[in-house]
Order: C-alpha cells, then structure tokens, then sequence
C-alpha cells in the first residue's frame, strides 16, 4: 500500500509529498526514494503521505523539516 501512494497521485498527493525524499522504514522492509532521508514506522510514514500530520512526529531524519512543510502548505 505505502508503495503505490508514493508512487501516484490518486486520491491523496502521495507521489507530489515524497518527491525528493528517502522514505526508509524502521520496522520493515519498505525503502522508496532518493534525497534526504525521512524513516519511522511504516503506518506513519503512509498516513503523513496520505497528508495527515499528526503522524510527523513518529518520524525522523534529515527529509522532516520538507515533509512538515509539505503538509503545513
């Protein structure tokens, strides 16, 4: 699932939120990207691409500050 939201822009702006970034899960085996690096738990990291916020704080890495702003945007 995570796979496919980055990868297009469907119902959510998945593909436009994890452009640029690294997305790298800590809890299994979802690598997705290239740029600064943004890792945490695969739920998280599918929800804050699914646009919901209260999920950045499971996250970190050097990509957060972008992804806060993509979704503060």
């Amino acid at each position: 699932m995570l796979r496919f939201a980055v990868a297009r822009d469907f119902t959510v702006a998945g593909r436009t939120t994890a452009a640029g970034l690294a997305l790298r899960a800590d809890d299994g085996p979802f690598a997705a990207g290239e740029g600064p690096e943004v890792t945490g738990p695969t739920l998280s990291l599918l929800m804050v691409v699914a646009g919901r916020a209260a999920h950045l704080d499971d996250l970190a890495g050097d990509g957060l500050p972008l992804l806060r702003e993509r979704l503060a945007g």
